[in-house]
């Protein structure tokens, strides 16, 4: 326990100094790894801004992101965007614009919906990859609409994002 919170406070400093113990090893490497990834999360869509996307929203435009947003709500919508947020009528329009999306919605429908409809985020009819390289669903789903939205964007082509391959796992 008294461990985790150790590594927990080095992480949080954002590991100014570099440490040679084999203890903090991890937690620099993590931190090393994570300094980069800003730069290819440049472009940040956020879909559902109900009370818990709203405020995930605006720490990550806290943070500098540069976050374009979408709502079902239209006063929500005029809220962000009096503050300077881009904002956009529908899921397809915010992926053109986005490198990762993140969503938060309320059920499995809205959840679906905002994938696979009509106007959803993974509109790759035209055979052209998509523009977001990388999609996080932190709705509240059973596993069975989780593992259809895994099958949904597993038949879409994502683009490749520079840089990426700095993270993979061999």
């Amino acid at each position: 326990m008294a461990m985790h919170r150790v590594r927990s406070v080095f992480a949080l400093s954002k590991c100014k100094s570099k440490l040679s113990f084999s203890f903090f090893h991890l937690t620099s490497t993590r931190c090393f790894s994570s300094s980069k990834l800003p730069s290819l999360l440049d472009r940040v869509g956020f879909i559902g801004l109900g009370n818990m996307g709203s405020r995930m929203a605006s720490n990550l435009i806290k943070a500098g992101y540069s976050v374009t947003i979408h709502d079902v709500n239209p006063n929500v919508m005029k809220m962000f965007s009096e503050k300077g947020i881009l904002t956009k009528e529908s899921p397809s329009e915010v992926a053109e614009t986005s490198d990762v999306v993140i969503t938060m919605l309320p059920s499995p429908i809205h959840v679906l919906d905002v994938y696979t409809g009509p106007n959803g985020l993974l509109h790759c009819g035209s055979g052209d990859p998509l523009r977001p390289w990388l999609f996080i669903d932190s709705s509240t789903i059973d596993p069975q609409t989780s593992r259809k939205l895994s099958m949904a964007v597993s038949n879409c082509a994502l683009k490749a994002k520079k840089g990426l391959e700095d993270f993979s796992e061999s």
